[in-house]
């Protein structure tokens, strides 16, 4: 979607047009690095006190537009505060990113005036329709490249085998070798082979094993000195480390680490596959949702 100087049947304020006098509506639109996923921040400047109020009033809305056409993500955000976050998963987007900023009438608005309009609209008065732009603002458009996206779908770091021991019934985790190694038990690992051969069973099979495996690891090395990280020389470590630093910034061989929460990080390493087990889990059982209890 393109902003477009388009013509309407009534003032509405835009930077390509003096409907009104000497008033202006723009958005700041900043993306950031969240973890593996992106963040857009929205700072929207209205100058008309005219709009403000109806803003105020929740007769209208700051309204923004985001679509991707390479992958066909649309959403829209609709809000009356001037600055909004907004958390975009990035395996939604690829290529080019639209984001469009607009002021849309939320109700009704009947004999609509103001003494900000251009003289030429004078005493006028208009019918707006709930659902009219009555506010153009500003377009950005972001480049988003597709990158990997965690270390999950790196298979050098991980190997996950069965367990010889037939007596062993829980998950073990061992990682003094290039490998992390995750080692399930005898029966456990026929069901996993049989799981893993559908890609959509990746999410639950990762909440599972590699997040409790990295949230072990990880609280492994907390426990030994900064000096002793740093001699380790395992490829799964180099893996972690250029990770954490790289998409989070954060220093295995520093303090910082010794302050991180290991489960919380375990699943943004892994981009965060619990919300998507989940939702996997409800569609296979076939349940109907009974809202929030």
């Amino acid at each position: 979607m393109d902003i477009k100087y388009k013509l309407y049947p009534y003032p509405v304020l835009a930077d390509y047009s003096d409907d009104y006098n000497d008033r202006t509506f723009k958005t700041s639109i900043d993306m950031v690095k969240d973890g593996y996923n992106l963040r857009l921040d929205f700072v929207s400047e209205l100058t008309s006190d005219t709009i403000k109020k109806l803003i105020s009033e929740g007769k209208a809305s700051y309204v923004y537009h985001l679509e991707c056409a390479q992958t066909g993500f649309r959403h829209v955000i609709i809000t009356s505060n001037t600055e909004e976050r907004y958390p975009l998963d990035k395996r939604l987007v690829r290529g080019k990113l639209q984001v469009c900023t607009f002021i849309v009438a939320k109700d009704d608005l009947h004999s609509y005036s103001s003494d900000e309009f251009h003289d030429d609209y004078a005493g006028m008065q208009f019918e707006i329709e709930a659902g009219c732009v009555i506010a153009v603002g500003t377009q950005v458009n972001f480049d988003i490249q597709k990158e990997i996206d965690d270390i999950a779908n790196l298979p050098s770091i991980f190997s996950i085998i069965r367990n010889p021991d037939v007596d062993v019934k829980e998950m073990l985790v061992e990682f003094e070798s290039n490998k992390i190694i995750i080692k399930l038990p005898f029966n456990d690992f026929s069901t996993y082979k049989q799981l893993s051969r559908d890609s959509n069973n990746n999410h639950i099979l990762n909440a599972l094993t590699v997040i409790p495996a990295l949230t072990f690891v990880m609280s492994e090395l907390k426990q030994r000195d900064i000096d002793e990280r740093s001699e380790i020389d395992y490829g799964w470590y180099r893996t972690i480390k250029n990770a954490l630093l790289k998409t989070f910034d954060i220093d295995v061989e520093s303090e910082d680490f010794n302050e991180l929460n290991t489960i919380e990080y375990a699943q943004k390493l892994i981009n965060s596959p619990i919300p998507e087990a989940f939702n996997s889990l409800f569609l296979f059982s076939g349940s109907e949702s009974d809202g929030d209890e």
